[in-house]
């Protein structure tokens, strides 16, 4: 004899909308999407002068890679476009990389001026309280360190050398090259023992020195003063030159491109 009827669940157990079920290939795509566009944007910060030798437009595509991708590492997570990747790429990721082709295309260019300026921060020599402004390095030489600041006000990478040029009253000049990143020949040299012992800090310059587009760069050069008379320190022979101004200078062809006064220590 029945006892009574089976009634009907009207709370069937829930269960996740289909919708928002995440496969196993979405999660894969997913984290090598995020990983492309990680490695994108630190490959641009990391390598802005490299970069800013390439045309325009290949600034403006790189910087779409790693938009797209990461547009497309979220793309899992939108329950709107969900399976409708054509209406995704046409109304999300299309739109968010125009911008940057509108900078790279339209606005930089606008911005953009011809050759590069510069002007002295600080004078500085190396000092130390036993040599009065020398440095030992096999040779006691006066180390001039100056604080520069070169801005680049072209579209590409800027690459310049600097030169310090000291003029007397007999119109005599003495021309110095700032102490160079890649010295050829004896690494023995005075110049290569000055590289070795200023190059682990990073406020040092050595040329060429590279300045990205519509950029600055700024620090302490360095230059060797291998001319200065017996008996006569850097200070003063800098007092009695007629003249002494910098000049940045083409390291291909030796073009002059800028030139600016020196600030007396």
């Amino acid at each position: 004899m029945p006892i009574g009827r089976l009634t009907e669940n009207k709370y069937p157990e829930c269960s996740p909308s289909p919708s928002m079920n995440i496969s196993l290939r979405q999660v894969i795509v997913c984290v090598a999407a995020l990983l492309i566009a990680i490695v994108t944007v630190v490959f641009i910060s990391q390598n802005v002068s490299r970069l800013g030798s390439e045309s325009l437009l290949v600034r403006a595509l790189l910087l779409s890679v790693a938009i797209v991708a990461a547009l497309v590492a979220m793309y899992p997570f939108n329950p709107i476009f969900t399976g409708k990747p054509g209406a995704y790429a046409l109304t999300v990721c299309v739109p968010a990389i125009i911008p940057g082709f509108i900078y790279y295309l339209l606005l930089m260019p606008a911005q953009a001026g011809l050759g590069v300026t510069a002007e002295q921060i600080q004078s500085q020599l190396i000092t130390d309280s036993s040599s009065n402004g020398i440095i030992e390095v096999g040779f006691s030489y006066p180390i001039y360190t100056p604080t520069i600041t070169v801005s680049n006000r072209e579209l590409f990478t800027k690459r310049v050398n600097v030169f310090l040029r000291m003029t007397d009253g007999n119109n005599e000049s003495a021309l110095f090259r700032a102490v160079r990143t890649r010295i050829p020949g004896s690494s023995l040299s005075v110049e290569a023992t000055v590289r070795g012992m200023l190059s682990e800090s990073a406020e040092y310059l050595f040329i060429p020195l590279e300045i990205p587009p519509l950029r600055s760069v700024t620090g302490r050069v360095v230059f060797i003063i291998s001319n200065v008379e017996d008996g006569s320190t850097f200070t003063e022979a800098l007092a009695s030159a007629y003249q002494a101004q910098f000049e940045l200078r083409n390291p291909e062809n030796g073009e002059l491109l800028y030139e600016f006064p020196l600030t007396r220590i």
